[in-house]
This record gives structure tokens, sequence and C-alpha cells, in this order.
């Protein structure tokens, strides 16, 4: 994809089309089942939900494909496949984010 559908700027990033909260939650479920499995002193289940949580994290990410965002409007434009667009550039976001302070500051 070579510009936003919905604002037509041309600087896209990819990430991952995964909700991060839903990974965070993962995480947090894992190591929290971890630290009571081993207050119970029962190490070997507690290093196999690590290790499970693990392997459902590799295949999720191995599963989820990429989504397209723009930098400008945050629109996120989906089943592009491989479209070239290079990963997220803080520096690049923030030139967009002192664009968007500096019109919000001429008004």
């Amino acid at each position: 994809m070579h510009a936003c559908a919905a604002c037509g700027n041309a600087e896209l990033y990819k990430m991952k089309g995964f909700p991060h909260w839903l990974g965070l939650t993962i995480l947090t479920s894992a190591c929290i089942a971890f630290l009571v499995l081993n207050a119970y002193r029962l190490q070997w289940w507690a290093w196999a939900v690590l290790l499970a949580s693990a392997v459902v994290d590799g295949v999720l990410y191995l599963a989820v494909r990429d989504v397209v965002v723009c930098y400008r409007c945050g629109a996120q434009h989906r089943g592009l496949g491989s479209s070239g667009n290079r990963p997220f550039e803080l520096t690049v976001q923030e030139r967009y984010r002192q664009e968007r302070i500096r019109m919000n500051d001429e008004r």
C-alpha cells in the first residue's frame, strides 16, 4: 500500500494486528499462575504454565497477520498481505505528533 485510504498520507508502517491487551493478559495470567503454583511447591506445573504461555505466544505471533497503519490519522488497513511497508519508527511518529500539536496551537 502506497498511501492511506482515509487521508492520502504516504507514510505508513506495519505492525501485528493482535490486540495488545490480550497479549498482556496472557502474560500476566501466566506469571500469576507461576507464582501461585510455586507457592504450593508445584514447580513442574509452574514451569509448564510458563512454557505453555510461551508456545501460545509464538503460535499467535505466527498466525496473526500484519496491519498497515497511517502515521497521520491512525487508520488501520487490514488484509494487504506483504505490502512492503516498514516497521514503526518513533522519529516519524514524533514528527506527526508535533504537527498535531502545532495545528491545535494555531486554533
